[in-house]
């Protein structure tokens, strides 16, 4: 059999090759193993064969994230080394992790087809809370490379094992963008009606590895989802009116995550599963992944951030926070580092604590987005206040990381108190920013903090966006890519084993083209 690293086909072995080794096996369908499977273990399986990717991971921080959007966002330090802005096999790594997840997607589909038309009725929520998932991570594949393949794509179980009948399409991404929002908002209307048997009540809150079965944090859930995909088009002409219509119409019905004790995670509960951020230490810490960077130091140490010492730690030989200058030479960034100088991401809050959630979407997100939102509508009071509410979220958020932190080490003594959250406010100054443009530098500079190291890929899609912050890079004369790239590369598998449909977009496979919605 040909070597099938290329994904779009979705390798149903591969996908599921590690199901045995874990303690969801039995939430899998393995074909080698079984011939039967059921809706709810199938969904379990789906949400499970991610997790790496949303909960913190040796896997995605190091084979991913750290030589990409950790870089390109400036959300740590990082030295200035040849081909820093060429993605690499990141590509390779995040592509095909996808696939596989899609093909779980679709194998919950298979299994849903094979029911009874009463079944299916009753297992409708498996539908609905599956595919808001997907969506979420589709969202980030598209706006990372743009076009890809999706409707066609994870169909190799259904194919009979035909891997040139599996071959996928790729789908056009404004298209993908609006089939998404358009079934997002249905889903949305079906679940405020939506009414499950105490049977599927009981298993959907048993294989649900998100919100335990709450149908009120799907609803908040779809909503904000939905409200960053309106956001981040709002300023593509043919979206601008949905946009600015369907976020007016989310906010007067009020299902989102606008409270802190809403937000949506993936949680670690225990440390008895593969399902934590163990490998997290080493893929920052063993690295020099953890450096702080210099806008975000330079910012919180001028303005008195009371997250500074619950992100940050002091180099070991430094008296003060100092970040990574990135328009500093190798030789001096290394000095820097070998002498102890710069800061580094809290050992105890974040790269050590086995117990961080995987953040899907959190009220300090929606706040900012809603700031936004307000802000481009001309309502600058509205605006201020989510400002200043996200913010006060944002402390809190990583306050309460702290919370549950077995190294205490690293962990400050005392909480940001209201006076000094107060203060920081003020030297923030909303208020001072007359015009749209001047709050907005605002509200992307507080995207830029609280994304920082445990958003990345959010970070570097807002930062595409909008053209802010404004962050200086040094140029890399070493490597034709100078400067970081505007999308990813297809992996090189794409146009060995699925040429045809690879050719319909090879003239947009560069690191130069845009993603649909970076206009500005």
């Amino acid at each position: 059999m040909r070597k099938l690293l290329y994904i779009s086909l979705a390798s149903v072995a591969i996908s599921l090759s590690s199901c045995s080794k874990d303690d969801f096996a039995e939430a899998y369908r393995d074909p080698s193993k079984v011939t039967t499977t059921t809706v709810p273990k199938q969904f379990a399986g789906f949400m499970k064969v991610n997790y790496e990717d949303v909960i913190p991971s040796y896997w995605n921080y190091f084979t991913v994230i750290r030589t990409t959007s950790l870089t390109y966002t400036q959300g740590h330090g990082f030295t200035n080394v040849s081909n820093r802005y060429v993605p690499g096999a990141a590509v390779t790594n995040r592509w095909d992790r996808y696939y596989r997840f899609i093909t779980q997607y679709r194998e919950l589909e298979k299994v849903m087809a094979s029911l009874s038309a009463e079944d299916q009725k009753d297992s409708r929520i498996y539908t609905i809370t599956s595919t808001i998932y997907l969506y979420d991570h589709t969202a980030k594949m598209i706006d990372n490379f743009g076009d890809i393949p999706f409707s066609e794509a994870g169909k190799i179980s259904s194919t009979g094992g035909a891997y040139a009948l599996a071959l996928a399409k790729y789908d056009n991404q404004t298209e993908l963008y609006t089939m998404m929002l358009d079934n997002l908002k249905a889903f949305s209307t079906e679940l405020n009606t939506i009414t499950l048997s105490d049977k599927t009540n009981l298993e959907f809150k048993n294989q649900d590895l998100i919100n335990k079965g709450s149908l009120v944090a799907w609803k908040n859930y779809c909503n904000s989802l939905r409200l960053k995909l309106l956001n981040r088009v709002s300023a593509v002409p043919t979206f601008s009116g949905r946009a600015n219509t369907e976020i007016a119409e989310i906010i007067a019905e009020g299902k989102i995550v606008d409270e802190s004790s809403e937000d949506i995670a993936f949680r670690v509960y225990t440390q008895d599963t593969d399902l934590d951020t163990s490998g997290f230490w080493d893929a920052l810490e063993g690295w020099n992944n953890n450096l702080a960077p210099k806008p975000m130091i330079d910012h919180m140490n001028a303005n008195s951030d009371p997250r500074q010492a619950w992100l940050f730690e002091k180099g070991a030989n430094a008296t003060d926070y100092v970040g990574v200058d990135p328009l500093a030479t190798s030789a001096v960034q290394d000095k820097e580092i070998a002498d102890g100088e710069i800061a580094i991401y809290n050992r105890s809050v974040i790269s050590q604590n086995d117990w961080l959630p995987g953040t899907l979407i959190n009220s300090a997100e929606v706040n900012l987005i809603l700031a936004e939102y307000y802000s481009r509508s001309g309502n600058a009071a509205s605006a201020k206040t989510h400002f200043e509410k996200a913010i006060r979220q944002s402390i809190q958020y990583y306050v309460r990381l702290g919370d549950k932190a077995d190294l205490l080490t690293y962990k400050p003594a005392t909480e940001p108190t209201a006076a000094e959250i107060d203060a920081y406010i003020a030297n923030v100054n909303f208020a001072g920013a007359t015009t749209p443009a001047a709050q907005l530098q605002l509200i992307a500079f507080q995207k830029y903090i609280h994304y920082n190291i445990m958003q990345a890929d959010e970070s570097w899609s807002e930062q595409r966006r909008l053209k802010l912050p404004a962050l200086n890079f040094a140029q890399d004369e070493t490597s034709p890519q100078k400067t970081p790239p505007t999308r990813w590369t297809y992996p090189s598998s794409e146009s060995v084993y699925n040429t045809n449909n690879y050719n319909t977009v090879k003239d947009k496979d560069n690191l130069s083209t845009k993603i649909f919605w970076d206009v500005k």
